[in-house]
């Protein structure tokens, strides 16, 4: 121990004392983080699933958290070099704390028709069409161009990724941003309908945009309304849900959209 810049010898009970705060410190600090990457993932069932996990890793370290406080009033009450070291972790460990409970008091991100309707409307819809018409005049003759980007700059998949250097990968990456979007879908088969472009993944539930090459019939428009994961908005765009594998297979809130439009459209 130092006293006065003098050492003197620590018996077996300070040693193991001294160990278990270094190891509670640790231990602590490294599941706050994990926590706080968990907060503020943009993929809420990959955060949620982490989370969960966390919490039942907490079960097991208490007895450390009681080391933690312990550590802690000693590293403000004492002046020693190992408590000056320790009082930064504490005050570290604390910061995290303080941005996890911001993270997760955060409004959070919710889609729905309404939603899709108000991020459309506007210079978006140029933006929207201006994307996808380039992107498909890059692909060679019959071929797909797939892009999502995750939370990172890195697109998750590329189909036919030789098409796009590294200027246009950026650039994309810029419009979408732009358009508050995540991903594209084109392709220039000759029985092509439509291009996609992707709004927003919701746990495993993504949100898009279908952008017809041609302007639908009503017969068509009430066909595709027919389908319960489709939404046609107006004569050449529609929205389109898609559960994945375990979801249910229906645009949520589709009938209050769908009640709503018929409402403005008779005012």
């Amino acid at each position: 121990m130092e006293n006065n810049g003098i050492s003197k010898p620590i018996n077996k009970r300070q040693r193991f004392s001294r160990f278990m705060r270094y190891l509670s410190v640790a231990v602590v600090t490294v599941w706050l983080l994990v926590f706080l990457i968990a907060s503020a993932d943009k993929d809420e069932f990959r955060a949620v699933g982490v989370i969960v996990l966390l919490f039942f890793v907490f079960l097991f370290i208490i007895p450390l958290i009681g080391f933690w406080i312990y550590s802690f009033v000693k590293a403000v009450r004492r002046h020693s070099k190992a408590d000056r070291i320790l009082l930064w972790f504490h005050i570290a460990d604390l910061l995290i704390l303080g941005g996890i409970v911001f993270l997760l008091n955060r409004p959070p991100m919710r889609c729905d028709a309404f939603i899709m309707a108000e991020c459309y409307n506007g210079e978006p819809v140029f933006w929207m069409w201006n994307t996808v018409g380039r992107y498909r005049d890059m692909l060679p003759d019959s071929t797909r161009l797939v892009v999502e980007f995750d939370n990172g700059d890195m697109p998750q998949s590329m189909p036919q990724s030789d098409i796009l250097d590294e200027f246009e990968k950026k650039q994309l990456k810029e419009r979408l941003d732009y358009l508050g979007c995540i991903g594209i879908d084109v392709n220039n088969y000759p029985d092509s309908e439509y291009s996609t472009i992707r709004f927003r993944r919701m746990n495993m539930g993504m949100y898009s945009y279908r952008l017809y090459n041609h302007p639908l019939s009503h017969d068509q428009q009430d066909s595709i309304n027919a389908d319960p994961c489709l939404i046609v908005y107006n004569d050449s765009t529609v929205f389109e849900f898609s559960a994945g594998v375990l979801g249910a297979q229906t645009f949520p809130g589709k009938q209050e959209f769908l009640e709503a439009q018929k409402r403005n459209e008779t005012k």
